[in-house]
């Protein structure tokens, strides 16, 4: 799956390009629906490290910005997912594979289900 996100987010660079150099954080966010879970990118003009209501920006309308998790772990529970994504996130970040123009004015980088706490990746 680490490829996939890779690609993911090069696409999402492709389409949209580089973002200001306003945007400091980006959150992965992650929420499920009745096809399994699904991964997006949102960037933020703020970020508090201390407070999470930071990511709650509007959800993506674009598409590309979104990342079905594969269907293989479709049956598991919110928890492993979490711990899923935020250890190939934060492995792909060790790898130095994050470090792409899209994000690399990101002060912070996180991930973490709609309603729950985030997980620094940055």
């Amino acid at each position: 799956m680490k490829e996939n996100i890779v690609k993911w987010i090069n696409d999402i660079q492709e389409i949209d390009g580089i973002p200001p150099k306003e945007v400091v954080a980006f959150n992965f966010g992650i929420f499920e629906n009745e096809t399994g879970y699904t991964m997006y990118l949102v960037g933020c003009f703020e970020y508090d490290e201390s407070d999470d209501d930071w990511a709650s920006v509007e959800l993506p309308k674009e598409s590309h910005r979104y990342f079905n998790i594969p269907l293989a772990v479709k049956t598991k529970k919110w928890d492993f997912i979490l711990n899923y994504c935020s250890n190939l996130l934060l492995e792909l970040e060790k790898e130095g594979r994050l470090n792409i123009p899209l994000l690399e004015n990101a002060i912070a980088m996180t991930t973490g289900f709609d309603d729950g706490d985030l997980i620094k990746i940055r």
